[in-house]
């Protein structure tokens, strides 16, 4: 007889499956194609010297510092389910850093996960809200890094 947390613990498994097979089914096939396609491997900014190009890596919780960032990259694209904690996915201070690997060969790295919005060089961590209703949705526009929230008034 599984104990009463253990038994909580499937049951909200089971639901978010449901959920997430809900939402992959409300998602049109196009989309679903579009968003698989993307490249989003260079991103420009506006710099005092003008337009720059970088490498961008976008990841939900950041990329370790310490390890091999090629080798963390492999491992989220491998999806493999029977690890039980992927850092890049659900780290915290050992992933709010750009791994100085990167640092040789600019690139920007975009992260949410962190419940703050964050803004160091190429490092941005976008996660004002923390997924709570009364704080705002943020994002960056890029070349030039504006800050924008699903609370703005965009009719200035």
């Amino acid at each position: 007889m599984l104990n009463k947390d253990i038994r909580i613990q499937y049951r909200l498994l089971y639901f978010i499956i449901e959920i997430l097979a809900d939402l992959v089914k409300a998602v049109p096939d196009e989309h679903k194609k579009f968003l698989s396609n993307m490249a989003w491997d260079d991103v420009c900014l506006d710099t005092e010297d003008g337009i720059k190009h970088y490498k961008l890596i976008a990841v939900h919780a950041g990329l370790e510092r310490g390890k091999d960032v090629q080798e963390q990259l492999n491992s989220l694209k491998a999806k493999d389910t029977k690890v039980p904690k992927i850092e890049c996915l659900s780290g915290r201070r050992n992933v709010w850093d750009i791994p100085k690997e990167l640092s040789e060969k600019p690139t920007m790295v975009v992260s949410g996960h962190h419940g703050k919005l964050h803004i160091d060089g190429l490092r941005l961590i976008i996660d004002e809200g923390g997924g709570l209703q009364d704080r705002p949705v943020a994002a960056v526009v890029l070349p030039p890094m504006k800050i924008v929230r699903d609370t703005d008034n965009m009719k200035q």
